[in-house]
């Protein structure tokens, strides 16, 4: 688990520094845009509790309400290869292009939207393995692309051209939605 605990401090050091960025922009067009403007939402979802997983990856991973332990957590993962509580909602959502869509992280973890060409496993060796996902993602692998979600963030999306877009986190591999966007 000590490499939990190592890349998910970096994690959490990332997102404090992204926190700062330039206010997000429409994908094809690059205007600012406003996350109340959009009409349609995806949820990033966990449960974290907040005292075990400080204790074990470091204080600030999760600033949550959540109830579900780090040793919960990590026992349902080996089992299952997932965790219930730690899930995109919806999964698999259609779209008109041009629709906007915002982003909110609801859970106490931090989260990321990462487009990628197909799923794979994030940047963190041991979730990979216990999700049964072993190959990274290569966007994953790619840092300055990729954009931290701190818990109770809001970010918009939109722009998305016609076709399938696949999104995970890089963290938590297993939270994944498909968007499928036609005319």
């Amino acid at each position: 688990m000590k490499g939990i605990r190592n890349a998910l401090l970096t994690v959490v050091g990332l997102a404090a520094a992204c926190s700062e960025q330039a206010p997000p922009t429409d994908a094809l067009s690059g205007s600012a845009l406003d996350p109340a403007s959009a009409d349609f939402g995806i949820v990033m979802l966990d449960r974290c509790e907040p005292q075990s997983f400080n204790a074990v990856l470091g204080a600030g991973t999760c600033v949550g309400d959540g109830k579900v332990t780090f040793t919960e957590f990590i026992a349902e993962l080996a089992k299952k290869q997932t965790h219930h509580q730690w899930r995109n909602q919806p999964t698999q959502v259609a779209l008109k292009t041009g629709r906007a869509m915002s982003l909110t992280n609801v859970g106490g973890e931090v989260h990321t939207f990462t487009p990628v060409a197909e799923f794979g496993g994030g940047f963190i060796a041991d979730l990979n393995d216990l999700s049964g996902n072993p190959v990274p993602a290569p966007e994953c692998l790619d840092f300055g692309s990729i954009e931290f979600l701190p818990a109770g963030s809001v970010t918009p999306l939109a722009g998305l051209p016609e076709g399938t877009h696949r999104f995970m986190c890089c963290i938590h591999p297993w939270m994944r939605t498909t968007a499928e966007v036609h005319r």
